[in-house]
């Protein structure tokens, strides 16, 4: 299914307000080289919310200084990341998070993308204003469900407010994240509606368990992936996602983690994503000998729902067949 003409829109402003074709056409090289593409870094561990799903978090956690994470993004520009997401825990915990996007643009004469994916709980007027003068190209907002959950604190009662305010103020694309899961999946459609008329995008995760692996099962959740997508209405890995919530977890695939992707915890080492922590290399001394040993198959591939890492690997490993829907998103998606 295609974006909606609204996704359209906030989607091309992300892209025509960050990629040019110099990003085109070294994201292009990325299929062949032996560099990486995408970055994940974390900027603390610490968070403000305690979301019964999530495990990527250690409350109270101090923040690495900010001298330590400009010398991680050179490292990954060096190495030759183009996308960077700043996670956390809660990312806006940092007090230099904006300093620090600051400096992923300066990379490259700004022909990068820089994300922070958040709760929101945080967010003002003031922060939102020194995003946008920093050059935050895109923010991910984690919320959920209309009202809180068991699972999740992250409803929209508790941050419409700031929804309107990213909506009215942020020179950046906002896109709102949703766990899709049990507590999230019958409601869906009154979620969209109440967000009806604000400039925002929509997007789903995918609940995993330990590991990664997909934690939801059903055709009332391949219906709504049917009818939006997992990305403004596109797939990348549609028919795969449709068979693993029906159970069926046999059609290969490649993970491309620690090689096209990397993830950068806390401690400043690389692991394969933020569920497989078993492998790691310090980044600081991280060769394109240790990425290449990474682009391998890996044993947690089967039922895995990590859709940053299967975007990426969807992406870079099968370019042919990702190809229209990477034009769409990098080039606005057709008209505005």
């Amino acid at each position: 299914m295609m974006a909606s003409p609204a996704g359209k829109r906030v989607v091309g402003e992300l892209y025509n307000m960050a990629v040019d074709w110099r990003f085109v056409l070294t994201g292009a090289k990325r299929v062949m080289d032996a560099r990486p593409f995408y970055a994940q870094m974390v900027v603390t561990d610490d968070c403000n919310l305690r979301c019964a799903y999530c495990d990527e978090y250690a409350p109270g956690a101090p923040p690495p200084p900010l001298s330590e994470l400009r010398s991680r993004v050179d490292r990954l520009d060096g190495l030759g990341a183009l996308v960077y997401d700043l996670l956390g825990g809660e990312p806006l915990l940092h007090p230099d998070i904006a300093a620090l996007v600051r400096h992923v643009k300066s990379k490259r004469g700004g022909s990068n993308l820089c994300t922070i994916i958040t709760n929101g709980f945080l967010l003002t007027s003031r922060s939102i204003r020194d995003l946008n003068d920093a050059g935050l190209d895109f923010m991910q907002v984690s919320v959920d469900s209309v009202a809180p959950t068991p699972t999740s604190q992250k409803s929209l009662k508790a941050v419409l407010p700031r929804l309107k305010l990213l909506s009215e103020e942020a020179k950046f694309t906002v896109e709102v994240q949703t766990v899709l899961c049990e507590d999230t999946v019958d409601s869906y459609a009154e979620f969209r509606k109440a967000l009806e008329g604000l400039r925002l995008a929509f997007g789903f995760s995918i609940q995993h368990g330990p590991g990664g692996r997909i934690a939801i099962r059903g055709e009332k959740y391949l219906e709504l992936l049917r009818r939006y997508g997992v990305f403004e209405g596109v797939n990348f890995y549609g028919k795969h996602l449709s068979e693993m919530v029906m159970g069926d977890f046999s059609r290969p695939w490649k993970c491309l983690a620690g090689f096209k992707f990397l993830y950068v915890n806390g401690d400043g080492t690389v692991q394969w994503c933020g569920q497989q922590r078993e492998s790691r290399w310090p980044l600081a001394s991280m060769s394109f000998a240790d990425l290449r040993s990474n682009d391998r198959h890996k044993s947690c591939e089967p039922g895995c729902s990590l859709g940053c890492v299967r975007l990426v690997s969807a992406t870079l490993g099968q370019p042919v067949r990702t190809f229209g829907a990477s034009l769409r998103l990098m080039l606005g998606m057709a008209s505005k």
